[in-house]
């Protein structure tokens, strides 16, 4: 390509300009030096050169040297070797160094031509083939990166879509495991109220087809069926619990539970429960250890309803009696009540997942107990709404402490603050 620049090599100096001239001829930016010295500092001083011709046998250097000089600076630029003395060997060794191609002397000069000619389009080639290799690795760097992008973006999506999967198999199996439960929790009440308001009702059939007669046992009568409705009502109100939990739990998990905050005693709040539940519950011993007034700020309904959850656990859950001991005392500034039981006890195994929703251990003695495994995590939810903690302390075979925990004043969400009513501030 005309304009490419050239150095010529060579301590003939009639070779030297005759070559020069020809190539120029040629359109080409031609220096010649007449030593080794000269062109070595040409090389170091004067810029980049596209082609260099150099004589193999200078008085003051070995154009090999040269050669190696010229790579060492210019690793694009192409040397040709100039010789008057071809031998097989001299090529071999020419061509090692780097050269592209040897010329003997005299060379012809459409020969000269033509070898500057391939030489410089060789160099164009090799220079073209570089920038498309940084391209195309520039471009693989670009689609590695991509790749990598769009590997990360799958691998999130694969683990969004995994999570997904597992929620709904875990949604499916709570799904299922509540139909399971619902079905026979529901129907157990349904169908002791159904049967004793049957019996109730053929009887007061019977009693109004026979008539009054002397004699008849009319008031042992209106005492049996007194006694199957006032199953039919107990039932009815277990029915109305269990429904109660299924809405507690639904208003829990949308965020649409509501806290009323007020001052209030707890430990007057615990009093009241526990004699309440004793009252319930002749038959077993529930005691309350002594303790002051501990005034806190928090919805004093659902408190009362852990509360009452906690009792009827230890009742429960403790079939071969012993009394259950409840316990208020002050904690960081705020409040602790206790619950314990000497009955069946929670293997260790199980302390984690008893607040789970819908949780029933697998242990015979507990699912002989019944309900739908609602009671705990709606106690919890409650508890944590407030700010608190709900714990347990389980030794299997020996009895159950439930603790839980409350701040001085809830902190939660969806809450707002009422003045205590008169009858709650007098107890």
């Amino acid at each position: 390509m005309a304009g490419d620049r050239i150095l010529v090599v060579d301590d003939e100096e009639s070779v030297a300009v005759t070559m020069q001239a020809i190539l120029e001829m040629d359109g080409y930016d031609v220096m010649t030096a007449l030593s080794g010295s000269e062109a070595g500092e040409l090389i170091r001083g004067g810029g980049e050169f596209d082609l260099v011709l150099t004589d193999l046998r200078l008085e003051d250097a070995d154009g090999l040297q040269i050669i190696q000089e010229v790579r060492k600076r210019s690793p694009d630029t192409i040397s040709i070797i100039l010789t008057g003395y071809a031998s097989l060997d001299s090529a071999v060794n020419a061509l090692r160094e780097g050269a592209y191609d040897y010329l003997v002397k005299p060379c012809d000069v459409e020969e000269l031509r033509a070898t500057v000619s391939r030489a410089l389009e060789r160099r164009r080639l090799g220079q073209q083939l570089r920038q498309r290799l940084g391209e195309l690795e520039q471009a693989n760097e670009t689609i590695s990166a991509l790749n990598a992008d769009l590997q990360r973006r799958v691998d999130a999506a694969t683990a969004e879509l995994r999570g997904n999967l597992e929620r709904l198999t875990e949604l499916d199996r709570l799904k299922s495991q509540f139909m399971s439960i619902a079905s026979h929790e529901l129907k157990t009440p349904v169908t002791a109220m159904s049967g004793f308001l049957q019996i109730a009702l053929r009887r007061m059939r019977k009693r109004l087809d026979a008539g009054g007669r002397p004699g008849d046992d009319w008031q042992g009568e209106q005492k049996a069926i007194a006694g199957q409705l006032e199953v039919v009502h107990r039932q009815t109100e277990k029915l109305a619990r269990l429904i109660d939990e299924l809405l507690d739990v639904s208003r829990i998990q949308s965020g649409r539970v509501e806290f009323h905050l007020q001052e209030m005693d707890v430990t007057a709040l615990v009093a009241e429960v526990v004699e309440r539940m004793q009252t319930a519950n002749p038959a077993r011993e529930i005691r309350l250890a002594k303790s002051t007034a501990l005034p806190i700020t928090a919805d004093r309904d659902h408190l009362e309803q852990v509360l009452n959850n906690l009792i009827a656990n230890a009742i429960k859950y403790s079939p071969d009696g012993g009394p259950v001991e409840v316990a208020v005392r002050k904690a960081d500034g705020g409040a602790a009540v206790s619950v314990t039981d000497h009955g069946i006890g929670i293997p260790a195994e199980e302390l984690e997942k008893i607040f789970g929703v819908f949780y029933r251990s697998p242990d015979r003695r507990a699912r002989d107990v019944g309900g739908m495994g609602l009671g705990l995590y709606i106690s919890k939810e409650i508890v944590d709404r407030h700010g608190g903690d709900l714990i347990v302390e389980s030794t299997p075979g020996k009895g159950s402490t439930f603790t839980m925990k409350l701040p001085r004043r809830a902190i939660t969400d969806h809450a707002q603050l009422t003045s205590p009513e008169p009858a709650a501030a007098a107890r």
